[in-house]
């Protein structure tokens, strides 16, 4: 049976059940294009058609049987959301349509009706393009989560047939990725790109698994969020996942906060803007970033500040990592004066005690960030002979190494050639490509979850432009 096959039977079955009943309508989409029977439809109020064989009609509810290849199930839609039934080539109008647009009512949160038949979601805007509204991106990632990506159906469903797939929470013995569900997407997964597609697919797998489990549905669900945001970039899909925990009431701090981040992406800083408010006790380094990414600059100084107030915290490791993110915060918005006030405050800080790892890290990362930055508007690519030129920047885990290719006056190519990060995500790729397409060092976004790898190759980038100009 295919994925979209196995995830409607799957939700189908949570909602006739009593678990949910909000997703009934939000796979509508997928129900068009898996739906064999064509004998009698519904067409819904929202533009939507659903076809099946309408097995019994009362004034609360129509239920359809959706067949799709050797299965089927029942699903009931209210009178209310039907525009009109078609049984046996007789159509009837149950409720008439609004001649005029009306205001949408409002939906429980994390749901929304899909795009009428025939839209097709625009790309994901970056920073700096035009918004969406509210509805368009509740409409976009209810499109997204319901649809496989393009890729789905050529990748296979490939794991260690050794894992146990119960997935227990608590893992007992020592590491093998061979065996825990947690450790093989830690390891395998998360650590080789090549693998990123086939583990999402092992995920939705694992939806059919536990249809009937849902402390782990909501595990697999989570994951499925981090693997779309992590490793692909895909804000829509993610926050369908995480919208999805949400509505289990299973969420954390850090997902609320990633959550936004996908509502910002999306096109709504609005939705993200109150996203955040949910957190405000809060202070985390991704959520001072995504302050800054935002523009709120004030906002992410202030917080990052709170954690730099030495007055009030006697870890040092924490007012450096405050001094350094409030350094980061002014960068990000091209206020390098200020950004370098900031790190120079890092470098005189003890590296002593419990903390001097900690402190001793974000002393490397601040002299790399100054020295980066120096070389901001010194820059001139026409000055560059054409070749390829190689520096490294401390990272996360140890040094981090650039081939930046220059021709004709042009950044051509940056690429990680040497590194010790494991838990990299889309820096690799996403960073050398702003740089590309910006022909600059200056606002690069950093990949979530990968700042620190992210800041290393702009770092090192600058550091082999620099050394390469005549």
């Amino acid at each position: 049976m295919f994925w979209w096959a196995k995830f409607i039977l799957f939700l189908v079955g949570q909602m006739m059940s009593g678990r949910v009943w909000g997703i009934a309508l939000g796979v509508a989409g997928l129900w068009l294009l898996a739906t064999a029977a064509r004998g009698d439809e519904l067409e819904l109020l929202n533009g939507q058609r659903v076809r099946g064989d309408v097995v019994g009609e009362t004034a609360e509810a129509v239920t359809v049987r959706i067949t799709m290849g050797d299965s089927s199930a029942q699903m009931k839609f209210p009178v209310s959301r039907i525009h009109a039934i078609t049984v046996a080539g007789k159509r009837r109008v149950l409720n008439e349509k609004s001649a005029t647009p009306t205001q949408p009512k409002a939906t429980p949160k994390g749901e929304a009706d899909p795009p009428a038949e025939g839209d097709t979601p625009t790309p994901a805007p970056t920073k700096g393009t035009g918004p969406r509204s509210r509805a368009d991106v509740l409409a976009l990632i209810q499109k997204a989560g319901t649809t496989p990506p393009d890729w789905y159906e050529n990748t296979p469903l490939d794991y260690p047939q050794s894992l146990d797939l119960s997935w227990p929470e608590k893992v007992q013995g020592p590491w093998n990725p061979s065996r825990n569900v947690s450790q093989y997407l830690w390891s395998t997964i998360n650590e080789n790109p090549s693998r990123w597609r086939s583990g999402i697919k092992f995920l939705h797998h694992l939806l059919t698994v536990h249809k009937d489990n849902p402390p782990v549905l909501v595990r697999v669900m989570d994951s499925l969020g981090s693997s779309y945001f992590n490793l692909m970039q895909d804000w829509a899909r993610a926050a369908f996942w995480w919208q999805k925990c949400e509505q289990r009431r299973a969420t954390s701090v850090f997902n609320t906060v990633r959550l936004a981040e996908c509502y910002f992406r999306l096109g709504s800083k609005a939705m993200a803007v109150e996203k955040l408010r949910e957190v405000d006790r809060y202070i985390s380094p991704a959520i001072v970033k995504l302050w800054a990414d935002m523009g709120e600059l004030d906002r992410a100084v202030k917080l990052a500040a709170s954690m730099a107030d030495e007055d009030v915290k006697t870890d040092a490791g924490w007012v450096a990592l405050g001094y350094l993110l409030m350094g980061d915060s002014y960068r990000q918005n091209g206020r390098f004066r200020e950004a370098l006030a900031c790190y120079q405050k890092v470098l005189p800080i003890p590296a002593v005690g419990r903390d001097k790892g900690q402190v001793e890290r974000c002393q490397n990362r601040a002299r790399a960030n100054i020295e980066a930055i120096k070389v901001y508007d010194a820059l001139d690519l026409k000055k560059i002979p054409d070749g390829t030129y190689r520096a490294s920047a401390p990272s996360y885990a140890g040094p981090l190494e650039v081939a930046v290719t220059v021709a004709a006056g042009r950044i051509e190519e940056v690429k990680v050639t040497r590194y010790e990060d494991k838990q990299y995500y889309a820096s690799f790729t996403a960073v050398p490509k702003q740089i590309v397409e910006k022909q600059s060092l200056k606002g690069i976004d950093a990949v979530t979850q990968a700042t620190i790898t992210s800041e290393a190759i702009v770092n090192a980038t600058a550091k082999a432009l620099a050394g390469a100009m005549r």
